[in-house]
């Protein structure tokens, strides 16, 4: 185990420490199950540019990545020359709905990370701000729906105040009936971090090692899946002994 990572364990909550016992493992979906990101900058930099707003594909995902349509519409209006329709929102998910249907795929090393939880015992829930609707979309098309029960699926969406607020977190750890600090979050958004670390969980930061990151007190970062499948791993041995 890297000793950034050693570090960050003691200043982590106690669901990773030797003595505590890690109880439940929450993902984000978009960025850490599956591939999306780019899906929805695409659609959205089209949309923008559309309506006057000259931003690339990639500059749009960097803006809107883990972001609430209803704050991405207000973000636009700073921006577009060329007024948005009045139920811009709502055309602007039916188009990224269409293109789920398409081109979604699985983030490598998410079946093996899921299987070892199964493994080891250690139950695990989905909180996205994304849809109901649209979360289904994406593991059909990724051909992962057979790992994800319905009633561990939990969207932002249900929440009056979805990420970057705690409440889904909370929400997921209470529906699982553990604290939340006895619970691992898996995220790769700034957004998604916020919120796990004011549910007060261990945040696992899913992101190239190389670009930049919060500097939370206990931040667990791995540059892939199979890295925090290898770090989970060790922390339930750790807990064994």
């Amino acid at each position: 185990m890297r000793e950034d990572i050693k570090k960050a364990i003691a200043q982590a909550p106690k669901g990773v420490h030797a003595d505590g016992q890690l109880k439940l493992v929450i993902f984000d979906c978009d960025g850490v199950l599956v591939e999306s990101e780019h899906l929805v900058g695409d659609v959205l930099g089209k949309e923008a540019r559309k309506h006057g707003w000259n931003i690339t594909g990639p500059e749009a995902r960097a803006l809107f990545t883990g972001v609430q349509l209803v704050d991405i519409e207000k973000e636009m209006k700073k921006h577009v020359t060329m007024p948005l329709p009045i139920h811009w929102r709502e055309h602007a998910h039916d188009l990224i709905v269409e293109a789920m249907h398409h081109d979604i795929h699985p983030i490598e090393g998410v079946e093996t990370i899921l299987q070892t939880l199964k493994d080891l015992n250690i139950p695990y829930r989905i909180g996205s701000n994304s849809s109901h609707e649209e979360m289904k979309i994406k593991f059909n098309t990724s051909k992962l729906t057979h790992w994800f029960e319905k009633d561990r699926t939990h969207s932002g969406c249900d929440m009056e105040r979805p990420k970057p607020f705690p409440d889904l977190y909370l929400h997921a750890a209470e529906q699982e009936g553990v604290n939340p600090e006895d619970c691992i979050v898996v995220e790769d958004s700034d957004t998604g971090l916020k919120a796990a670390y004011d549910a007060g969980s261990v945040c696992i930061l899913l992101r190239d090692l190389d670009k930049p990151a919060p500097d939370y007190r206990g931040l667990i970062r791995v540059a892939s899946l199979n890295e925090a499948t290898d770090f989970i791993k060790e922390v339930v041995q750790s807990q064994k002994k």
